[in-house]
């Protein structure tokens, strides 16, 4: 097995390295500066190089100690990535929940006040994006993601089921009833997003008509900018019942014909497992199930 010098001159070297800093090296350990210089002569007599050239009033790495910097900071990384994944977080009153913009703005944000007085103690942040995240240096607690559940290295638990449907404004269609031909003859307003690119044409073989590209007026990659051309009267889509299921039910959109689809992807929610054994993310598992029944 290979010696490996002494974990905390490994320590010492990261930091410094990193802001070329003996002093910031041991402000980061809470040690003292000449412990620093002590940690980092031994790793030098370990390894039998200098690591750094000693001017001054500044430190610069050498050749060898900015390729092994590299090697090292990956490592640390790694360790902090690994028992991220396994410890649950230390923060029991604040939560960090990661999601789409659109799900965030459309679903989560108008029940959010439910979850607000019934957990009092929990301080809620929602990040709206559409990064994966680490669960490391940002802090999250969990996410909900709109996919197929392959999300490798994290547990990934099925949340909630997608439903497609074709929606619009009143004011489009009047008081009548258009039939099929009518309707694909009408402004259409189509969601080009990845997850949406193969339903467009699943949507146009299942509802048995041909949407011609002259009819397309509008084209968004973001599910939030769809909603709002919808409201705005700017033709029909196809969309997330998730989204506009609240409109639906209030009248601010209708349906004009009875049609929907199973989607591609669906919501889950997504964390290390360690994370969703902590009290704060069972209990916002469990509320988002009460919202879903």
């Amino acid at each position: 097995m290979q010696a490996l010098p002494p974990l905390r001159a490994l320590q010492a070297f990261r930091y410094a390295a990193r802001d070329l800093s003996f002093k910031a090296a041991a402000e980061a350990l809470n040690i003292s500066n000449a412990a620093v210089s002590s940690h980092i002569r031994g790793l030098e007599e370990f390894l039998g190089f200098k690591l750094f050239v000693r001017l001054t009033r500044e430190v610069k790495l050498t050749p060898e100690g900015s390729r092994l910097s590299g090697f090292i900071e990956t490592g640390f990384q790694e360790i902090e990535r690994g028992i991220a994944m396994f410890a649950p977080n230390s923060d029991p009153a604040n939560l960090k929940v990661s999601t789409l913009p659109s799900f965030a703005s459309r679903w989560l944000m108008p029940r959010i006040s439910r979850f607000q007085e019934k957990y009092p103690h929990l301080k809620l942040s929602v990040m709206p994006g559409f990064s994966l995240v680490d669960f490391q240096g940002d802090g999250v607690d969990l996410a909900i993601r709109f996919g197929k559940g392959n999300y490798p290295g994290l547990e990934a638990r099925f949340f909630m089921e997608e439903t497609l449907v074709v929606v619009c404004h009143q004011s489009l269609i009047g008081d009548r009833t258009p039939d099929k031909s009518e309707l694909a003859a009408m402004p259409w307003l189509v969601d080009d997003s990845i997850d949406m690119q193969g339903s467009w044409i699943k949507f146009q073989e299942a509802f048995g008509v041909e949407i011609p590209d002259t009819s397309v007026r509008l084209s968004v990659n973001e599910a939030s900018t769809q909603v709002e051309a919808v409201l705005a009267g700017r033709g029909l889509s196809l969309i997330r019942l998730s989204l506009v299921a609240d409109m639906l039910e209030s009248g601010l959109l209708i349906r004009p014909v009875d049609f929907s689809m199973p989607a591609e992807y669906h919501y889950y929610l997504v964390a290390p497992e360690a994370k969703f054994r902590t009290e704060k993310v069972r209990t916002f598992v469990s509320w988002l199930s009460s919202e879903i029944a």
